[in-house]
């Protein structure tokens, strides 16, 4: 589903942490996720007489930093898609980081989008009800990824370009392109 894809996503942008509200005991099973997003945040009447708002988040921490901080290096890496999607393709923001993956199913039922940056998570699904073929190349970039990057522009107007935090314990090296390991004379 894609709120489960989004999720999953959201723990890279939190730096390795889950943030959500605990499942029902009868519902947490071993190995998997033991909190739940959290899709409503507040509920008003229509004279704006607040009835319900959900404040504080627990925190699960799910993978290291240093992993998270690999897996944004890598999603965020616009030079290493640039061969297949170009350099200025939908899954850009201007002068912004950002981590996204495209996905196409099989004959073409299926179009995704999932990105983020530290701040959003946005995922965008495209396809039929019914599970329909689409058109042939109606692929996850060509369909999904324009609907995600507006969403994105739109949420990130006005807001600071905020990097990827780089935890302690990231160490860089210049590797040889050719060998993939460490230059020698």
């Amino acid at each position: 589903k894609l709120i489960d894809m989004v999720y999953g996503f959201s723990v890279f942008a939190n730096g390795g942490t889950m943030l959500g509200t605990p499942k029902a005991p009868d519902d947490v099973r071993p190995g998997y996720r033991q909190l739940d997003p959290v899709a409503i945040l507040r509920v008003t009447t229509a004279d704006g007489e607040e009835l319900y708002r959900y404040d504080q988040p627990e925190r699960r921490d799910v993978i290291t930093p240093q992993v998270a901080y690999l897996i944004n290096s890598i999603l965020s890496d616009n030079q290493a898609r640039s061969r297949a999607f170009g350099l200025n393709s939908p899954l850009t923001l201007p002068d912004r980081p950002v981590a996204v993956k495209t996905g196409t199913t099989n004959d073409f039922h299926d179009g995704w989008t999932v990105g983020y940056t530290p701040q959003y998570v946005v995922g965008v699904w495209t396809g039929n009800a019914n599970h329909e073929r689409m058109a042939d190349g109606a692929d996850g970039v060509r369909t999904a990824a324009p609907i995600w990057h507006n969403i994105m522009a739109d949420l990130h107007q006005g807001l600071p370009v905020e990097p990827f935090a780089r935890p302690a314990g990231i160490v860089t090296a210049t590797i040889d392109a050719e060998s993939g390991k460490l230059p020698t004379e």
